[in-house]
């Protein structure tokens, strides 16, 4: 089997990475802190007028939305043993997790799990240096009211799913490579823009359909309540970068357009390349290769990759980077045909508190 070098695979992310002395490095986990120099913008502006009412009334919004940590009900008692997540349908049928006993099952899901909590509070954490950055970078006062807002939502959403891990599962599970790749990207890049559509549109759009996922099968009313205010926020989270970046790209040269676009769409496979995690699987005795061939063979899965890009396509398509090389591209994957999804309806029934509609999910397949 030939081995594909990840420089090859990811040329633009490794090309932003390349400045740190770093590159593209795909599969196991981060151990240990990462240090690292990042070039920065600063932009001082001296207009404090309103410019953009649409993000002063975002920026409201968060303000009114701000909610305090210690307020949910950590009390709650959070039995392992139980039903606190439900088995993943992609493994239902295999021989593998068939040939398990019942407390192995649900040892095996609640590891699971924990991997895939650790990894959002890892992003959060990435979330948050690139909105603290975002605050000195953007050209408005309106945004960098919100970028600071943002920043304080981030700090909040890293500690709830930390002090969730740490009192309520086992334990927590190191960054894996794939996402930390992407968020030192992030962090590297200087372009203001690349920062918004590296966490805002990726990574914090493919988190709202996993939350969304993720609420759907857990039983576990903490965490449920959890989820439910972070979901409200990530949907501004969004929303700010859709305003930030519409009709940014209109003037912008075709070579400059590309650039956005060969980002997005590294940014988006390697993100979908990380959702097979292999430590909660070895932890348990079981050869990550073996869930890849489940996974590769279920349809549920391929239906739940698809879903997951519900918000990034429709938002590349409202910021006008999705046309051409991009639209093909999407197309390869098999998520293109969520260009005409109404995203903004899902992230205004989040922020407003009412349940989002959901995508068809013939459209995935």
């Amino acid at each position: 089997m030939t081995l594909v070098d990840p420089r090859e695979l990811y040329p633009y992310l490794n090309a932003i990475l390349e400045s740190t002395g770093d590159e593209v490095r795909l599969g196991g986990v981060v151990e240990g802190d990462r240090v690292f120099d990042s070039r920065e913008t600063t932009r001082f502006v001296w207009n404090y007028g309103v410019t953009l009412p649409k993000m002063r009334q975002l920026y409201r919004r968060g303000v009114d939305s701000q909610w305090n940590a210690d307020d949910l009900p950590w009390d709650t008692d959070v039995d392992l043993e139980g039903k606190v997540f439900d088995i993943d349908p992609a493994w239902a049928e295999a021989d593998w997790f068939l040939k398990m006993g019942k407390k192995e099952q649900k040892r095996l899901t609640i590891e699971y799990n924990t991997n895939l909590i650790s990894q959002f509070m890892h992003g959060e954490q990435g979330a948050l240096q690139a909105a603290s950055q975002l605050t000195t970078a953007v050209p408005d006062m309106d945004s960098k009211f919100y970028a600071a807002s943002q920043a304080f939502d981030e700090a909040r959403h890293v500690e709830v799913f930390s002090r969730y891990i740490h009192e309520k599962l086992d334990r927590e599970y190191p960054c894996t490579q794939n996402l930390f790749n992407l968020i030192q990207a992030i962090t590297v890049e200087s372009r203001w823009d690349f920062k918004f559509l590296g966490m805002q549109m990726v990574v914090e759009g493919l988190a709202i359909s996993a939350f969304m996922s993720l609420l759907q099968r857990t039983h576990e009313p903490l965490f449920q309540q959890l989820v439910r205010l972070v979901l409200r926020d990530e949907a501004r989270h969004v929303a700010f970068g859709v305003i930030s970046l519409k009709d940014f790209y209109t003037e912008m040269n075709e070579k400059e357009r590309r650039e956005r676009q060969e980002f997005v769409y590294e940014a988006c496979v390697l993100m979908r390349g990380r959702l097979i995690s292999g430590e909660a699987y070895e932890r348990m005795g079981v050869n990550p290769e073996t869930i890849k061939a489940t996974m590769r063979e279920s349809q549920e899965y391929r239906g739940f990759i698809g879903l997951l890009f519900a918000q990034i396509v429709p938002n590349m398509k409202r910021i006008g980077l999705l046309d051409g090389w991009l639209a093909e591209r999407f197309d390869e994957m098999g998520v293109l045909q969520f260009k005409d999804y109404d995203a903004d309806a899902v992230l205004e029934s989040l922020i407003m508190g009412t349940d989002p509609p959901t995508p068809d999910m013939r459209a995935a397949g």
